[in-house]
């Protein structure tokens, strides 16, 4: 089994990795022999609440994992794949930028005459007086300086010792900014080329995947104030930026698969130069993003000496005009979600509406009993209640992404907009009364591999009913 390293470059990167967390719990599928994500994000601005909402989550996700066991013979892949922290709150650190202009950092001072003359003709005055604590600001001529630091870090040294051969890399980063556009090129030329760190013979010639995002949002910006983060200027850095990616990673064949996503910028975010206020709704462009990840485990590992050849993707859907939903996607990201994540939902909804009735009906024995009281439900009944809040994020932004019908309360089969349910004329149970029938046949059959008692159980319950009524009841 191996691992798949994801690094996470400033505010997108984080964003992306919230998506690829509920993915994973919902139980999409990574590809064979890729059993463990490892996050590392790369933000200067540690307080970034996109960031610190990422790392919460993901924190949540191993808790719950913690206390499941996939034993032989079980189905569920709700939480299957590991996702391990090799570092405090998965990020890597940065030194000397707290409350730091660039110009101190770089100690402009004490350079010679000539060197302040030149540092001055490649960087602004504006530049040189900006503060780096909450990233760079759009600017990756500064990113580009500042981020060679990580890669002389115990952090980065802690990846390197972990890294096994078979595993693979994934780099997420926007491509408008500052943090994402520097440091996308930056790690991948010093993981293909650099020698001093450990493990450094396999991860030069480890399989490498990224995916790019373009603009797909703007930022506000207050008319009685110059903003540093201007969207108007997005467009343009995007396109140097594509520039520079086509000779000196597509065509030098650094990269093994390398994806791009972009849509039409129309949501416009309220402006925040970074910190507690950067807390940005959660987007489609994110999810694609997330399921660029998974499609990347399913490609057939290169062999480490066979010479990169760089693979450009793009993803496309059915039709642009309107919301989209699960009929809008093509047909493999369309198998790779629809059916994990409406069986979460189901069971989301299954605890949000209809709980009391659940522990009250199922919950017959003391051991199971004890389980809807515990820690573990708790922290279950926290996830799914995340997993909502960002569904809901997504529906109600531009472009909309629609994929539920959060809202069906009475008439849980009616939960996937664009699909009917399958009605059965002779059916002796309907709605949750039928949820709770096949909650209770199922069980029987998980007692004889798992303990009524366990976390497990529970899921691996909700698992095999939910699948079993998706095949009755929706029209796919």
């Amino acid at each position: 089994m191996s691992k798949i390293y994801v690094f996470g470059i400033g505010g997108t990167g984080s964003r992306v990795l919230r998506s690829l967390t509920m993915m994973l719990a919902s139980g999409v599928k990574l590809g064979p022999g890729v059993d463990k994500i490892v996050p590392i994000i790369i933000d200067p601005d540690n307080a970034n609440a996109d960031l610190t909402r990422a790392v919460d989550l993901m924190n949540n996700y191993a808790e719950i994992r913690k206390q499941l066991k996939f034993v032989e013979g079980a189905k569920s892949t709700f939480y299957k794949p590991e996702i391990e922290k090799i570092l405090k709150n998965y990020t890597l650190p940065f030194q000397n930028i707290g409350d730091t202009t660039f110009e101190s950092f770089i100690d402009i001072s004490n350079l010679s005459r000539e060197d302040q003359a030149f540092t001055r003709m490649l960087f602004s005055q504006k530049n040189l007086s900006s503060k780096m604590d909450v990233g760079f600001k759009g600017n990756p001529n500064i990113g580009s300086v500042v981020l060679n630091q990580i890669f002389e870090s115990e952090g980065f040294s802690d990846f390197a010792n972990t890294f096994s051969q078979g595993d693979r890399i994934f780099i997420i980063s926007s491509i408008f900014g500052g943090t994402g556009a520097a440091g996308f090129p930056m790690l991948l030329k010093s993981l293909r080329t650099s020698d001093w760190f450990n493990n450094s013979d396999i991860i030069n010639k480890a399989n490498i995947g990224a995916v790019t995002i373009l603009p797909y949002f703007k930022v506000s910006n207050d008319q009685n104030q110059e903003n540093e983060i201007n969207s108007a200027t997005f467009i343009s850095k995007a396109k140097s930026a594509l520039a520079y990616y086509e000779k000196n990673i597509s065509e030098n064949d650094s990269i093994d698969s390398l994806y791009f996503l972009a849509d039409t910028p129309t949501k416009v975010y309220p402006y925040s130069v970074g910190g507690k206020t950067q807390k940005n709704a959660a987007h489609l462009m994110e999810l694609l993003a997330a399921s660029a990840i998974i499609d990347f485990t399913f490609k057939e590992l290169r062999e480490p000496d066979d010479v990169v050849q760089t693979e450009n993707y793009e993803l496309g859907i059915r039709n642009i005009d309107g919301d989209v939903n699960f009929t809008t996607l093509y047909d493999g990201l369309f198998d790779s979600l629809f059916e994990p994540m409406t069986q979460f939902v189901m069971m989301g909804n299954a605890l949000k509406d209809d709980f009391p009735y659940l522990k009250d009906v199922l919950a017959v024995t003391k051991p199971m009993g004890e389980l809807y009281n515990s820690q573990f439900m708790r922290k279950l009944k926290q996830f799914t209640a995340s997993y909502e809040e960002w569904l809901e994020e997504m529906a109600n932004n531009d472009r909309s992404l629609r994929l539920f019908n959060l809202n069906c309360k009475e008439k849980p089969f009616d939960v996937v907009n664009g699909i009917q349910e399958k009605k059965h004329f002779f059916e002796k149970n309907r709605n949750y009364n039928l949820i709770h029938a096949r909650l209770g046949k199922k069980g029987e059959e998980v007692k004889k591999y798992v303990s009524d008692s366990h976390p497990s159980f529970f899921m691996e319950m909700f698992y095999l009913a939910t699948k079993s009524l998706i095949e009755d009841k929706l029209n796919k």
